[in-house]
């Protein structure tokens, strides 16, 4: 206070005047450093409005985990060029860690790798991956396998109650057959296996079970001892290989070398993958 007495008009003697300056000097630099912060946070903002914020601590998707997916457009076969996006939706909520999920919508993305004519010319192999889900605004990374598949028409039947279409009853209460053959008790109720075992229990928009093995159609159960509960939508705790889809069967599931690259084989030329086709993707290593 008193270097600013000594500036006023009137005292502007040669020592004071100097002190006057260092003073005026040294307010100029704390208020263009405060200008200079001020604009770093604005620059800093305008950044994060720009471009995706990076994810924190998002979920890990852990071998095993299953997806159960819906593709959302129909491949023509013969029309398929490598290089070709492909586009599913997550069928029903996927429980993750510690309470953490996938919700039923996030995007699946995946590519078709090839597309190659059997030696006789009739039939055509497809490889395709599935490598990334989309999911509250985070891009997970992963390797899949292809578990089971289905048409579209078989999961229609699988949500057509036991004692036939019912406009009284609302969705998901009434008894239903899984695709694979175990039996729903509707929404909140058991869910049994052929050996009228209970495997898990109906909850809205799927099933939560766990996964059984099927080792003659070539698929494990729990990996690495994690028998968690899965979300396996309109598929049984044992769902493997093909449904409702004469012609077509899984050539390579990509749980093996080369991993995550899944091969599918058709019989004819002209058979294709139609939208609302379902499918059982595994994780199964990480990128």
């Amino acid at each position: 206070m008193g270097a600013m007495r000594e500036c006023g008009i009137g005292a502007f003697r040669r020592p004071a005047a100097s002190r006057c300056a260092m003073f005026l000097c040294v307010v100029g630099l704390i208020l263009a450093a405060m200008q200079v912060a001020s604009w770093a946070r604005f620059a800093k903002a305008a950044e994060n409005l720009a471009s995706p914020l990076p994810v924190q601590n998002s979920p890990e998707l852990r071998v095993g985990l299953i997806l159960p997916i819906r593709l959302e457009s129909t491949l023509v076969v013969r029309d398929a060029q490598k290089g070709q996006l492909l586009e599913a939706r997550v069928m029903q909520d996927v429980p993750l860690t510690e309470g953490s999920k996938l919700a039923m919508k996030s995007v699946v993305k995946g590519t078709v790798l090839g597309v190659t004519n059997d030696s006789d010319g009739a039939g055509f192999n497809l490889t395709v991956s599935f490598t990334q889900v989309e999911s509250r605004n985070q891009t997970l990374t992963m390797n899949t396998s292809l578990r089971a598949m289905a048409s579209y028409q078989a999961v229609r039947t699988s949500q057509t109650p036991l004692t036939g279409p019912d406009g009284g009853t609302p969705a998901g209460w009434a008894n239903t057959v899984q695709i694979g053959g175990d039996i729903r008790y509707g929404d909140g109720g058991l869910v049994r296996n052929g050996h009228k075992q209970k495997v898990g229990k109906g909850v809205f928009g799927g099933v939560l079970v766990h996964v059984q093995a099927n080792p003659s159609a070539g698929c494990e159960g729990p990996i690495d001892g994690d028998d968690h509960l899965q979300a396996l939508w309109v598929f049984s705790a044992d769902a493997c290989g093909v449904y409702g889809m004469k012609g077509a069967n899984i050539a390579h599931a990509g749980k093996s070398d080369p991993i995550g690259e899944i091969t599918l084989h058709f019989e004819k030329n002209d058979m294709k993958l139609d939208a609302g086709t379902a499918m059982l993707l595994r994780v199964v290593a990480h990128p």
